[in-house]
């Protein structure tokens, strides 16, 4: 069986067309369209009663019951989970929220700026972008904070950033050192490379490689090796 239309002519030339349930059926050889069902006018069936008809009609199909249940759990679009549950618990655990909001508490948007930072560095992990790519990359991550995150969240987050280097550096230091139970006498680091043009100062350079790393050390370091 199946749905077909028929149109009847008015005699002042207008037309009506009709929903018919048919069936073909076989008489002396040949194929012919058996109505089985009226359905009624299809501009009066398409006010809704069609519709209601339609799903009505489906549980009583197998296939289509199944088809239209299994069309409810389409999903058109996904958002990360992963990245945030994972790297965000480390990050509370280096008190990095708490820090950030410290030196930014002067700012009425501190929340919004310590969530800025973080979704950078998550970003980063993940998915480097840039700071305009990033802006559009936190509707792909499921974290509720970043729905309310602006483009001015960011730029305003890194002139803070510039601005508390050193004391979050050493907050972030004092919060590692504790964490890990660490005693720390010595620390090395590297200098910047760097090179001298035309004649170099007495004693302090000679010829070598375009680039020299020179490593420096302060009297600090740590119990059983050292960073």
């Amino acid at each position: 069986m199946y749905a077909r239309t028929k149109t009847f002519t008015n005699k002042d030339g207008s037309q009506r067309t009709y929903i018919q349930i048919v069936e073909s059926v076989r008489e002396n050889d040949k194929v012919r369209q058996k109505v089985v069902l009226n359905l009624g006018r299809i501009e009066d069936l398409q006010e809704g009663s069609l519709d209601r008809l339609v799903a009505s009609l489906v549980k009583f199909s197998k296939k289509k019951w199944i088809q239209a249940e299994a069309e409810k759990l389409m999903v058109h679009s996904a958002r990360e989970w992963g990245p945030d549950l994972i790297f965000r618990h480390l990050w509370e655990q280096l008190g990095l929220h708490s820090i950030f909001k410290s030196h930014f508490s002067k700012a009425h948007v501190s929340f919004h700026l310590a969530e800025a930072v973080y979704a950078m560095v998550l970003n980063r992990i993940s998915d480097p972008l840039s700071k305009r790519g990033v802006i559009k990359w936190i509707d792909e991550v499921y974290r509720p904070s970043f729905l309310d995150l602006l483009p001015n969240h960011f730029y305003r987050s890194l002139d803070l950033l510039s601005e508390n280097k050193d004391s979050i550096e050493l907050d972030l230091f004092e919060r590692t050192k504790n964490l890990f139970d660490l005693e720390v006498d010595m620390v090395f680091w590297d200098t910047t490379s760097t090179y001298f043009e035309g004649k170099e100062p007495d004693g302090l350079a000679s010829y070598s490689y375009s680039k020299v790393s020179v490593k420096r050390a302060v009297t600090l370091s740590i119990s059983g090796g050292s960073i």
